[in-house]
C-alpha cells in the first residue's frame, strides 16, 4: 500500500519497482527553493535521474512519474513542482517504491494552520519552524501565529518578560522560513476583543468597556472572557493603531488578521443595535488603517454573523475567517456569507485547548464537516486552528493529527477517514503502527477529565466547581486504567521524532489530573503518579521547545 498524506487526485501503478535508493540532480539547474527542497530527498551521484520542469503560472497542480531508474515531476508552477517533492519525500519514506504515474492538484488555494501562541506557551523559534518544515511536508500554505501581546510592543513593554515574547527580528526571520517553504506567514493580531494583558495594565484600564473588574493571580479565563476595548474613547483606536504599525512591518504577505472576535464585554454593556454599531465602526476604523499599510485584511466572522445588516458596510476584498469547533458545525453559518457572496475561510479546530492531547472524537467530525461546507460554499479552503486555552498544557505533537488531517481534507476534502488513513498517519506522522490507537485511548480517557476545571477548583477552593463525584470515581478509574494498559507499550516501542515522550507526557499528566481532581474534591486517592515528578519532566520538555513563558503556573 501506497501511504501519502494528502492523497492525491490520481494514481496508476504502472508496474514493477524504483531500482534505486537514492536521486541524482543538477543542484544549479533549479531555483534555491526547490533544490533546498530536493535535498531532503536520498541524494548519490549514482542515484536515478531526476528532472523538474514547470511552468510561470500560479497553479499547483503536478504530475509525477516514477520509472525504475528515473524520476520526472512536470508542475503547473515552482510552487506545483515543490509539492510534487513533498510527494516524493513521502514515497522514500516506504521500504520499497513502486513505479507510478500521479496527477494531483489541491481542491483549494487556502490550507492554513493557526497556532496560539499568546494563552501560556510561546514556541521557541526553532519549534515554530519545525512546524512549519511539518506544514510543508504535508502540502500547507500558510501559518498565521496568534499573537495579543507576547510582541516587543512598546505598550507591552512593563509586562512581557513574565510571560515571554517575540521580537520583530524573530518575526521577520519565520518570514524569510516561510517562503523557503513556500507558506504564506500573515499577521494576527487581537485589536477589539482578547485584550486582556495590555488593558490590565493601570495606564490603560481607562479604555476598558469592562468596569469594576478585580483581578485574581491566575487569570487564564480572563484573559480569554475580557477585555474589550471602548470603541468609544478616541485613544482606543490611536492604541490599536500604534500595535498595527509596530506589528506589520514585519510580515510580507498581503493580508493581516485584525481578528475582532469575541467582544464579550460589549455585548454584556450595550443593547445589539447600540453594541452592533458601536462594532461595525470599530471595525471600519481599523480596516482603514490596516489598508492604508498596504495589507487587505482579514478578521473573524462570529460579530458579523450576529449583526448580518453591518457586512455590506465593510471593504469588498475582506475575508471572513468562519469558525465552528464542535462535531456538527452549523451549515447555515457558512451559507450566509457564500449567500452575501463575500470571500471567506472555514476554520475548524484541532480541540486541543484546555487539555494535554487533542480531542480526537470531536476533532474528526469537526474538520471533515467543515471542509465538506467549505466545498459546497466555495470558500477558499481551511484555516485549521490550534488554540491555547487555559496555560496551552498541549504540545504541537499532541495536536499534529487534527493539523494533518486538516493538511488533508484542504488538499483533498472527499478524503474517507478510514483505517487505509489511520495507516498513513502512523507510517508518516508517528513512525510507530499503534499510533492512532494510543492517541485515541488517552484522547478518551482525557474526555471525562477537565484541566481546565481541575484548575479552577484547586485555585479557588471550590471542589463542587470541578466534578460531581460519581463522575470523579468514573473518570479517576479509566485515567489510571489507560496509564496502567499503556505506559509501558508507549515507552518501549519505536517513534519518529519526539511523538514518544510527548505521548507519555500527555498520558501521565491526564493520570496526575484526575487523581488531583479526586483529591481536590476531599476523598482518598492511590497514586500511580507523583506530581512533583510529572512537572519536572513537563518542565523539562516545556523548555526544549519554547520559551519559559507560563510553565511555573502550570506548575502552581
Amino acid at each position: 500500500m501506497v501511504s501519502l498524506i494528502p492523497a492525491v487526485k490520481e494514481m496508476k501503478l504502472t508496474g514493477g519497482v524504483f531500482a534505486k535508493k537514492a536521486i541524482s540532480f543538477d543542484k544549479n539547474a533549479y531555483p534555491a527553493r526547490l533544490s533546498k527542497a530536493l535535498e531532503k530527498l536520498p541524494v548519490s551521484v549514482d542515484g536515478a535521474a531526476l528532472s523538474v520542469t514547470f511552468g510561470e503560472g500560479s497553479g499547483e497542480g503536478y504530475s509525477l512519474t516514477v520509472n525504475a531508474d528515473s524520476i520526472a515531476i512536470n508542475a503547473d508552477s515552482e510552487k506545483g513542482a515543490f509539492w510534487a517533492v513533498q510527494t516524493l519525500r513521502q514515497l522514500f519514506a516506504a521500504d520499497e517504491i513502486p513505479c507510478l504515474a500521479i496527477n494531483d492538484k489541491p481542491d483549494f488555494p487556502y490550507r492554513g494552520f493557526y497556532h496560539d501562541v499568546t494563552r501560556g506557551k510561546v514556541a521557541s523559534i526553532a519549534t515554530i519552524k519545525k512546524l512549519i518544515d511539518t506544514m510543508a511536508y504535508y502540502k500547507m500554505n500558510a501559518l498565521q501565529l496568534y499573537v495579543e501581546h507576547v510582541f516587543e510592543f512598546e505598550e507591552t513593554r512593563d509586562i512581557i518578560e513574565a510571560t515571554s515574547y517575540y521580537t520583530g527580528a524573530e518575526m521577520r526571520e519565520l518570514d524569510e522560513y516561510c517562503k523557503e517553504n513556500f507558506i504564506d506567514f500573515q499577521p494576527s493580531l487581537s485589536t477589539f476583543g482578547h485584550m486582556f494583558e495590555i488593558l490590565d495594565q493601570e495606564k490603560y484600564r481607562h479604555l476598558r468597556v469592562l468596569k469594576g473588574y478585580e483581578n485574581l493571580p491566575y487569570r487564564w479565563y480572563d484573559r480569554m472572557a475580557h477585555h474589550t476595548i471602548d470603541p468609544q474613547q478616541t485613544e482606543s483606536i490611536e492604541l490599536v493603531k500604534s500595535l498595527i504599525d509596530q506589528f506589520a512591518p514585519h510580515f510580507s504577505d498581503e493580508y493581516f488578521n485584525i481578528c475582532c472576535d469575541e467582544t464579550f464585554d460589549l455585548k454584556k454593556t450595550y443593547p445589539a443595535e447600540i453594541e452592533g454599531k458601536l462594532y461595525i465602526d470599530f471595525v471600519k476604523a481599523i480596516i482603514e488603517h490596516v489598508q492604508s499599510k498596504g495589507k487587505k485584511v482579514m478578521m473573524w466572522a462570529d460579530i458579523l454573523l450576529q449583526h448580518p445588516e453591518y457586512i455590506s458596510e465593510l471593504p469588498e476584498d475582506v475575508c471572513f475567517l468562519n469558525w465552528k469547533y464542535s462535531a456538527n458545525p452549523p451549515e447555515e453559518n457558512f451559507a450566509a456569507f457564500a449567500k452575501l457572496g463575500r470571500t471567506q475561510i472555514l476554520c475548524p479546530g484541532t480541540t486541543s485547548w484546555s487539555r494535554f492531547c487533542e480531542r480526537v472524537d470531536v476533532e474528526e467530525p469537526n474538520i471533515s464537516k467543515m471542509a465538506a461546507y467549505a466545498k459546497k460554499y466555495g470558500a477558499l479552503g481551511l484555516l485549521n486552528t490550534n488554540w491555547g486555552d487555559w496555560g496551552n498544557p498541549a504540545s504541537i505533537e499532541m495536536a499534529s493529527y487534527g493539523m494533518v488531517l486538516g493538511a488533508e481534507k484542504s488538499w483533498s476534502a472527499d478524503t474517507e477517514i478510514n483505517d487505509d488513513f489511520y495507516t498513513a498517519v502512523n507510517t508518516l506522522l508517528y513512525g510507530n503502527p499503534n499510533g492512532m490507537k494510543y492517541l485515541r485511548a488517552i484522547s478518551d480517557a482525557h474526555n471525562g477529565v477537565r484541566w481546565n476545571m481541575t484548575f479552577k477548583s484547586a485555585y479557588l477552593r471550590r471542589a463542587d466547581q470541578a466534578y460531581e463525584p460519581t463522575i470523579i470515581g468514573d473518570a479517576l478509574r479509566k485515567a489510571q486504567q489507560t496509564y496502567r494498559e499503556l505506559y509501558s507499550a508507549i515507552e518501549s516501542e519505536e517513534w519518529r521524532d519526539d511523538f514518544k515522550d510527548e505521548m507519555l507526557l500527555a498520558l501521565e499528566g491526564v493520570c496526575v489530573v484526575a487523581e488531583l481532581a479526586v483529591k481536590i474534591a476531599g476523598f482518598e486517592v492511590e497514586r500511580l503518579t507523583d506530581t512533583k515528578k510529572f512537572l519536572a519532566k513537563y518542565r523539562e520538555k516545556w523548555l526544549e521547545k519554547n520559551k519559559p513563558s507560563e510553565v511555573s503556573r502550570i506548575e502552581d
